[in-house]
């Protein structure tokens, strides 16, 4: 494993939000440029990045077993840990209007950003495969479960046909569409595959900006001082992903699922909290501050807790 570009990566993020608080403080970005860059990454850029990851991908069928077995793990993961978090957060006494952020920090992960290139880093090629498909599945999850866990207790939820609106979106969609393109071997002429590439490359810059915009709006003072956010934060980057590497340490050998695919998925569980909140946040009028600042905490500490997790991981795949 690569120490140092692991730690690059992670650096790379937290440029980005410097840039975006720079940006807010000189003006070059206000207060209502969350919205442009909310509906920018929503409907273009995060699109445009999951067809072009999909249809890039090399279609074999040990691939498509591999892909397959990864994105059903990270549906079970993802659906469980919501479960998980919707206890956590009634034993923390959370505010209402803070819940939903604290229920989707223990839950998603920056796994699509800063997930693919320590993904290549830490497993190689294959795993970078690996960690897309999975995040081909979270994208669904954070999109539908996510943002159900994010306003199913606010006062303003409504009826069940309001809040199915709600949650369906372009990026859900985008998502679906994604795994037709992979599942069926589709693929892009030369002129589109380069459009979409490099607009979704604008996806994770994007969302980095925001976070800088959001975290000027609040005090360094007030983030030491929650606790509930300190909380949250060492279950988003060490439980978590401990509890899911060694409390299911028994699933590759009993139900036969690749060991790679196992590490690619816990490894992924182990990022930090997802830019998509603050994204969220913003969209469903929720406590976006708070996303920002658990974004902006969770990266800083991430970078002691994932090359331990990186080095655990590749230590298991020596001696399996």
């Amino acid at each position: 494993m690569e120490l140092l570009l692991v730690l690059q990566k992670i650096l790379s993020m937290f440029l980005i939000i410097f840039v975006g608080a720079f940006g807010f403080k000189i003006n070059w970005l206000p207060k209502e440029s969350e919205k442009y860059l909310t509906t920018l990454m929503i409907n273009i850029s995060c699109p445009c990045l999951v067809f072009y990851s999909m249809q890039a991908q090399e279609r074999t069928q040990v691939m498509a077993g591999k892909a397959i077995q990864s994105a059903v793990f990270m549906a079970v993961i993802l659906i469980l840990c919501c479960f998980i978090s919707i206890f956590i957060v009634k034993l923390l006494k959370a505010p209402r209007e803070d819940r939903g952020i604290y229920r989707m920090m223990i839950v998603f992960t920056n796994c699509g950003f800063m997930g693919y290139p320590l993904a290549e880093a830490v497993f190689g090629s294959e795993g970078l495969f690996l960690e897309i498909i999975a995040n081909m599945i979270f994208n669904i999850v954070i999109f539908s479960a996510g943002a159900l866990l994010l306003i199913y207790d606010q006062e303003t939820t409504g009826t069940l046909k309001d809040t199915i609106k709600k949650i369906f979106s372009i990026p859900l969609v985008s998502c679906i569409i994604g795994l037709i393109i992979f599942f069926t071997g589709i693929k892009f002429p030369p002129l589109i595959a380069d459009t979409c590439e490099l607009l979704g490359n604008m996806t994770a810059p994007l969302a980095m900006l925001l976070v800088g915009v959001q975290l000027c709006q609040s005090k360094v003072s007030k983030i030491v001082r929650n606790y509930r956010l300190l909380i949250i934060t060492i279950i988003r980057l060490a439980v978590v992903p401990a509890g899911l590497f060694f409390g299911l340490m028994w699933v590759p050998k009993v139900l036969h699922i690749d060991p790679l695919v196992f590490c690619v998925v816990c490894f992924a569980m182990s990022m930090p909290a997802a830019a998509y909140i603050a994204v969220l946040a913003t969209r469903y009028d929720s406590n976006k501050i708070l996303a920002a600042e658990g974004i902006f905490l969770t990266t800083m500490f991430s970078l002691f807790t994932i090359p331990v997790f990186g080095m655990i991981f590749n230590i298991y795949l020596a001696n399996v």
